[in-house]
Parts: C-alpha cells; structure tokens; sequence
C-alpha cells in the first residue's frame, strides 16, 4: 500500500482556521487521514516538522484553502512551492486541489488547477470534493469513519453547553391573519368600472386576482383560506398555483409596507430585494423592548477607513403550510452618498471583511432593533391586501426556549461605526452569492 495516503490542508492561518477545521473534521470523520496545522490534537515541539514531512511524504492530494488573503500570505505560498516540487516528483498534474472559498488570482504554479467551489456553499462544495477525490482521483478511506477526530476537535474548540435555559430567538414572523377573500376582475370588467387596481394583484388570464374589494357586478370572489386549500375550480386555478400566487401577493404586501415606511429598496445578486435603512434615517442609537428582552443597536453608521456608509437592511419571503410566516434574512449594504446601494462585487469584498466580527447577538439585537422601529413598538404589522382587512404579522420573531445554553464567551467590544478587517469572528454565508445572516444556521 502507497505511504502517500494524507490529505494535506493547506490554508491562511488564523483568517481561515474555522473553515479548515470544520473541512478536517468532516473528511476524518469519513475516514480520511488528514494533515493541517490547526488540528493537532496533542502537544510537543515537533509538531512543524512532522507537518512538513507530512506535505512531502504523506500526502497524496493538497488542498489549497483559497481566497486572496491566503494565496497572499508567504507561509501558503510556501506549501504551494514545496507540493508543486512534489508534483513534479511523483508525476501527479492534479496534486494540489484549490478549493475556492472567495475570489483570488491564481498564483502561477496553480494556474492551470481546477478548483472546487466553496463560495456558495460549503455543504455543497464537500459533496463536490468527497465525488472528486473517490471517483476521480480514486482515493479510499486510509480508516474506517469514525466521529473521534470530530469530537476531540469539537472539544478543542467549541463553546462550553451550559445548564441554564436559553432564549432561541428565529428568523420567521408569524401571519396570524389573512384577509378573508379573493376576488378576480377581468380587465373589461375594471374598464368598464373605471377601476384602477392600487393594492397587490397577480395577473391571470385576460384579468387579475387580488384581495382588494370593488362593487363590480358579476366579478368572481371566493374564501381565501378554502382557495389556498382546494384551489379555485372555477378559474381553472389548482391548489399549488393558489399558493404560488397568493405568496406573490403577500410578499408584494410587505414591499408596500416596507416602502411606506421610508425605506430604499435594491435588488440582490439572487433577485430578491432588500430593503435598507439609508441615510434619511435616524443615524442614533436605537432601542427595542418586547416584554423582558430590551436591547439597543445602531443600523447605520459610517467607516472612516473605507470612506463609505454601512446600512442594515432586511430581505422577506412569505412561506405557506401549516405555519404560515415571513423568514425575514438580515443584510448589510453599503454607499458612498447614503441613498444609493454600491453595486455587487465591491459590497461582496467589503462585507465579508467589515462584519466578520459580528457576532449572532449582534446580528439578533440589530434584527429585534428594525422590527420595533419598523413596527413602531407594536405586536403586529399590517401590510395592505385590502382597504381594511389586512394581513397582520406578529412581531417580534417566533421564539424558542432551549433547556440548556451556550457559552458566549466574552463578548468583543467592536466600535459600531468601524470594524477591522483584522478582527477575528463568524463569517456569515449563505447559499445566495452573498452573505447574509440567518439565525437558523
């Protein structure tokens, strides 16, 4: 059997450490042998030297950590030089595997290699990794699976379960009413009238469904909740459709809402919108109090350093079922005049490295703090389908209570105008083209 059995992780050290360890303990606990410097697991002196030695003559793939920072950095550029020598020796074109989780320009030694995409996703990019090093690199498990390297790392660096119950703050606002009816009008129908539709309508045959009332003579109207049960049979409309439509009515509800109350809109890389506090917006301290959970954040602020403003916004979707809620999903924009959004690739740079230390508290606290502005301290929004039967949104968020907690930890004190890109912390992403924070993760 070939010595050459290791994956050797090669990566930017501490800006990618949490990537790497969870990487490690993913491919350890499928059986894999796997060297980096961030999982060692016992002490001693001759750790660098066995690591090396593991890159020279263990390992039968390196996988490359890369972003700009890490392709940077001297000590990778380093390992990139060594495994390239390697290579060379064994005669293997596909030694070093990148794994892209940011954009970089390939140094000229990996120039020709083809990278496995991490950035939208790393779930996915695994799934990705493990196809291509067993069915075409050909690789086998060098152990049988085992969770032992998962735990002792969990145990290395995981915050501490505490017996102490723990409020679980979501990300979904529950509907507790809809209004009671559709109606569908035909545009001769409305012409006829001289009606003009103002409220959330979808488009359906040579006419529209909404939930707004008019006095218009033969115009067809049904229950809404026995229309999103059995569709409505007498439009041809199925069940699953009913739902479709009347989800694109509800979330055009909430944009209305969102637009009344002075917010700028902009489309994200996945077409959603996102609605933001922007520079016509109170520029203090905001507080919010719903029973015993108080708090306060700023959702708007200016960095000196990148001479831009940072903006806390909000994307919404509505979901049906048996609950029926918005997931609401944080966003932070940025602009140089504060009311136009700077476009995609610099907002991406920028927003991986400015809210890289923000924590899920901040991200909950900032989340909490827009809901009570935006609900101007209330327990419900109303977002207009009808003149007068709205659909009513309970705030804030559904919570839960879990029997034990975790440990916070100290908590960073970050100025709120500014944050380094050197500070360590949680980088949040999601499978959108760009971060986003969301509780549920």
């Amino acid at each position: 059997m070939s010595e050459r059995q290791a994956l050797f992780i090669s990566h930017a050290s501490p800006e990618d450490n949490a990537f790497t360890i969870w990487l490690g303990a993913k491919l350890a606990a499928t059986g894999y042998e796997v060297w980096a410097d961030v999982l060692r697991l016992t002490g001693g002196d001759d750790w660098q030297r066995k690591l090396e030695d593991a890159l020279r003559n263990r390992a039968c793939k390196v996988l490359l950590v890369a972003n700009q920072k890490s392709v940077d950095k001297q000590g990778v550029r380093n390992e990139i030089q060594i495994a390239s020598d390697v290579a060379k020796k064994i005669g293997d074109t596909r030694f070093i595997i990148p794994l892209k989780i940011g954009p970089f320009d390939a140094p000229f030694l990996i120039a020709h290699a083809q990278y496995i995409d991490f950035s939208r996703g790393w779930s996915s990019g695994l799934h990705e990794l493990l196809s291509a090093v067993q069915d075409e690199y050909k690789i086998p498990p060098s152990n049988e699976p085992s969770t032992e390297v998962w735990s002792s790392l969990q145990a290395m660096y995981s915050r501490k379960l505490e017996q102490r119950p723990e409020n679980l703050v979501s990300n979904w606002l529950r509907v507790r009413k809809l209004p009671e009816k559709l109606y569908y009008y035909r545009n001769a129908e409305l012409r006829s009238h001289d009606v003009t539709l103002s409220l959330p309508k979808a488009g359906y045959g040579d006419g529209f469904v909404t939930c707004e009332e008019h006095s218009i003579t033969g115009a067809s109207k049904m229950s809404l909740s026995l229309a999103l049960g059995v569709g409505w049979s007498e439009l041809g409309i199925s069940t699953e459709e009913m739902r479709k439509m009347f989800a694109n009515l509800a979330n055009h509800g909430m944009e209305l809402f969102l637009k009344s109350r002075g917010l700028q809109s902009c489309e994200t890389a996945n077409g959603r919108l996102a609605w933001w506090f922007d520079g016509e917006k109170p520029d203090t301290r905001l507080t919010f109090r719903w029973g015993d959970m108080k708090g306060s954040r700023v959702l708007r602020g200016i960095s000196e350093k990148r001479k831009v403003q940072w903006h806390f916004g909000i994307s919404s979707q509505y979901h049906g079922g048996s609950v029926r809620y918005f997931r609401v999903r944080t966003r932070l924009l940025f602009s140089e005049d504060g009311k136009t959004a700077l476009p995609g690739k610099r907002t991406h740079r920028m927003r991986k490295s400015f809210a890289k230390g923000w924590r899920n508290a901040r991200w909950r606290d900032m989340l909490l703090t827009f809901l009570f502005w935006l609900s101007d301290g209330e327990s419900l929004i109303r977002l207009p389908l009808h003149s007068t039967d709205d659909l009513l949104v309970e705030v804030p968020p559904l919570m839960f209570v879990s029997p034990v907690g975790i440990s916070e930890g100290e908590e960073e004190q970050i100025n709120e105008d500014e944050t380094s890109e050197d500070e360590s912390g949680e980088e949040f992403t999601d499978e959108d083209e760009e971060p986003e924070s969301d509780y549920e993760d």
